[in-house]
Formats: C-alpha cells, structure tokens, sequence
C-alpha cells in the first residue's frame, strides 16, 4: 500500500534536489564569468603597471572598463615623483600609510600607501568598482533563486498532481456511486493517509443503508399492520349500515370516507416504500407504452364518468419503452388520478401519446383549477397538496410519480394551460419541452 506522505517526500526532494542543483549550476557560471573578467583587468593592470612606459596591447577578446584602471604614484626618499599615473589622473599623496578613503574630483577612492624609506608608493581604485563588484554579486545570487521560483513552483505541483492523482479518481468514484449502491467504496491504490477516512464512509455508509432500510421496513409493516384491522372496520361499518336508523346514515357515511381515505394511504405508503427499495434491473421489460396508457384510461373511465368528467384518449401515436409495467401503471395512474380529482363535472381530461422528433411523450390535460404559481417548487414533495381542501387526497400521487419517473430516467413536466383553465403533465422520455417544473 503506498504512502501519501512518503510519496510526497520522494517527489518533492528528488524535484527540489534537480531545481537546486540547476539553480547552483547557473549561479556558479554567473559567478566564474565575473571572477574571470573582474581577474582579467587585474591582470592587465598589474602587467601596465609593473614597468614604466609599456604600452597597453588591444585584446578584442577582453571587456576593458577605464574605472578598473589603478592609479599609481612613486616617490623617492627627497619626496620627488618617480613615477606618475600613466592615466594622467593626479590624486594627493596620503600622510598615514596603509589603507584610506578619500574625495577627488568628485569620485571617491581607495587608496593605500606603502614606504620603506627610500620609496613610497600610492596605489587607489575607484570605490565604483567595489560598489559594482557587490551588486554584480548580489544579482548572480539572486537571479539563479528568483528564477527557481517559478519553476519549483511547476515542478511542485505537476508532482503533487501526480501524488494526488488517486485522490481525484476517488472522489470522481464515489460521486459516480447511485444512492442506493451497497457496495463498498474500493480502497484499491487508497494511500495509507486517506485509508481511514474510506473505511470510515464506507461504515458510514452501511450504517445509514441500515437505517434506511429499517425506515422503510417500519413503513412497510406499519401500512400491513392497519390494513387488516382497517378491512375489519369497514365490514363492520357495512353490517352496521344494514340495521343503522336514518338519523345514523350520515354518520355511517363520513365514517366509510375515513377509511376509505386511510386505506388509500396505507395503499400509496407501501407503493412509496416498495419504489424505495434498490432497484432491481433485471425486472425490466419492453412495454408498448400506448397499449398500457390506453389501459391506464380504461381502468379511470367508471370513476370519471360518475364525477361528470369527459375522460378519453385524443391520440395515440406508435410508442415503446424498457421497464416495469406495474411501476409504469402506477405513474400514469396517478397523474390520471391527480387529473380527474381536480376537474369539476362537466370538465374534460384528455390523454394523448405523442412522438415528438426522438423523443416519446405523454401528455395529460385537464380543465381543473389549476397550480398557483408558488407551489410550483413543492408538488413533488411527499404530504404536499396544492388542491383546494375540499378535494380528496392524501399528497403522496405525485411523489410516487417522480419516483417511478426518476427509476425509468423520465422527465415529469407540469405547466398550466395557457388556453384554458387546468394544467398540462407531459411525461417525456427526452427534455422535449420546457415547463414551469421538471423532476428528473
């Protein structure tokens, strides 16, 4: 298993290591260079210098510069000058011997002053040329580090790039992951610093799939449990109808709409529960899409027609999908449901399947009440309802819709309709519209 941090160490020292030796490399010929042309011109000042008279030779070759020229006087023991400077440049003779500086003509100078006795000799330089020595220095140090900056910069990061290279393929991995994968995140090639941190989420992980299961498990069996004493109550509401009195008929009825409501809760309940559990892609299926519409109407038509609503099929061009047919018949049956409910008598409801360009299209349209505008955002939240309190339902049809939706990579979308009252629900293979909402 390899280490992020050793890793790093390796790369980062063998980089550095280079990037140093490049930039000590550069300095040292910088450096070798100015030695080289700073000795020259000493060379051939000491060579000018040595004897009176010699002429100074012309090398192409050689950088002369006058401010590296010495400037030297001899005197004998009376005081007499045996020797002037062959630059003409006259500086004053010095009283203490050794090293000082001095002012001349506005330059200054070193200058020392040797004597035995019988001669006396004055040597000076120019303190430019010290002050260029020091900058010319400053700047071969500087420019060798200045340059390997930037370029430790990029060899750093084109190495931490390949040292965190593993973490970017985890990360793209456990983004890529559905949420309902049970399989734990793989600690393939997972450097020993981050190994902790896979195992913890992949615990994680387990834990909330736990938990998640058990929510639905309790959900599942609550919904069980209350059908059955449920079912008893309303054979019980019946027997009791059979021999209630008039005055006790109402009652009688209210109570048979609470059950029938409850049991058409614990009904979607357990449809909610079952849509939640991992999908299973073997299960799928090729379904003629019209057919099953055209059966999903059929089973709506006693209901429609007992409410007064005008339920039938507008068109029905040639459609397929790969799925379940009895999650399929779920999704349309709500919205179909959904359409009914919130349509008066005398409305209509109008079901169509459409081929538009590639895509497959199921289009539901009503002459209800229609959605205002700000419940636009919450109709495919569970308990949610935006019809009028007097219309029946428990605000779970379109949640399930979304949900087998989400399963069959189908996009729901809900407007209202622009040339009446009511709202349009186009089910689409392919985001073949653009609608005020869309769950996907």
């Amino acid at each position: 298993m390899t280490s992020l941090r050793r890793s790093a160490l390796l790369w980062m020292t063998a980089l550095l290591a280079v990037v140093g030796a490049l930039a000590f490399a550069i300095a040292y010929e910088m450096a070798r260079r100015e030695a080289a042309d700073f000795l020259d011109g000493q060379l051939r000042q000491v060579a000018l210098n040595a004897g009176e008279g010699l002429a100074e030779i012309a090398v192409p070759t050689a950088k002369l510069d006058p401010e590296d020229e010495f400037v030297i006087n001899i005197w004998n023991a009376a005081g007499e000058s045996v020797r002037k400077p062959a630059n003409g440049i006259e500086l004053p003779r010095q009283v203490n011997l050794g090293f000082s500086s001095i002012v001349a003509d506005g330059e200054e100078w070193r200058v020392y002053l040797a004597s035995d006795g019988r001669r006396t000799v004055q040597a000076a330089q120019r303190m430019s040329v010290r002050d260029e020595m020091a900058e010319s220095a400053a700047i071969q140090a500087g420019v060798p580090v200045l340059g390997a900056i930037p370029l430790a910069w990029l060899v750093i990061g084109w190495a931490l790039n390949r040292v965190l290279g593993g973490l970017s393929g985890l990360a793209h991995n456990i983004a890529a992951r559905a949420t309902g994968c049970r399989d734990p995140i793989s600690v393939s090639g997972v450097s020993m610093e981050v190994l902790p941190l896979v195992e913890a989420m992949n615990s994680l992980a387990v834990r909330l799939q736990e938990a998640v299961v058990q929510q639905q498990r309790f959900v599942s069996d609550a919904a069980h449990e209350l059908r059955t004493p449920l079912a008893a109550l309303q054979v019980q509401i019946d027997n009791l109808q059979a021999t209630a009195k008039a005055e006790q008929a109402e009652p009688m009825l209210e109570i048979r709409a609470g059950i029938r409501r409850a049991s058409m809760l614990l009904d979607q309940l357990l449809r909610m529960a079952r849509l939640e559990e991992p999908t299973d892609d073997a299960a799928t299926e090729a379904i003629d899409l019209t057919e099953l519409v055209t059966q999903c109407v059929a089973n709506f038509v006693y209901l429609a027609s007992s409410k007064g609503v005008d339920l039938g099929m507008s068109r029905r061009d040639s459609a397929s999908i790969s799925g379940s047919s009895s999650q399929l018949r779920m999704l349309f049956g709500n919205l179909i449901d959904n359409a009914i409910r919130y349509t008066p008598a005398g409305g209509v409801v109008d079901v169509s399947v459409l081929r538009v360009d590639r895509s497959t299209v199921v289009e539901i349209a009503d002459t209800g009440c229609g959605i205002a505008a700000e419940h636009f955002p919450r109709l495919f939240d569970r308990f949610f309802r935006a019809a009028p309190p007097n219309i029946e339902g428990s605000g779970l049809g379109l949640a399930i819709a979304g949900a087998v939706a989400k399963r069959h990579d189908l996009r729901i979308a809900l407007e209202n309709r622009a040339d009446s009252s009511g709202v349009r629900v186009r089910v689409s293979t392919m985001e073949a519209d653009h609608a005020d909402l869309i769950c996907s």
